[in-house]
């Protein structure tokens, strides 16, 4: 009778231990979820750091290609070539970026830059 008390005393003390290992768990994934709720209900919000945008000489040899680009063209107009190797010329990175970035991507770059010179643009088609 006694190996009995003694063994039932140690299954009851084990018993215990994954009880309390059981409610830890249990608190620890209560937590978690609530920090997701937490994370989920704040409005989605974009910190730009400086290794996530493009800086003035990536901008800048962005732009000299997409200029680059159009003047490659033998349709182009002799007024709409002058217009760009002028716009390219006289290009200031730091003002670009300061009035259409940050960019975080080629795409926002070309974007910008289709906005600045749509009115440039002319083919001898369109005359």
């Amino acid at each position: 009778m006694e190996i009995t008390s003694a063994t039932t005393a140690g299954k009851a003390n084990y018993v215990k231990g994954l009880d309390d290992e059981e409610a830890e768990e249990k608190k620890t994934q209560e937590t978690t979820a609530e920090e997701n709720a937490v994370q989920e209900t704040e409005p989605d919000k974009v910190t730009l750091t400086q290794d996530d945008t493009y800086d003035e000489a990536a901008v800048e040899e962005k732009v000299n290609n997409y200029i680059q680009n159009f003047l490659a063209n033998p349709k182009l107009t002799a007024e709409a070539r002058a217009a760009l190797q002028t716009y390219l010329n006289d290009f200031d990175a730091a003002a670009f970026i300061k009035s259409y970035g940050p960019f975080e991507s080629v795409r926002d770059i070309s974007a910008a830059m289709y906005a600045v010179t749509a009115g440039l643009i002319k083919y001898q088609e369109e005359e």
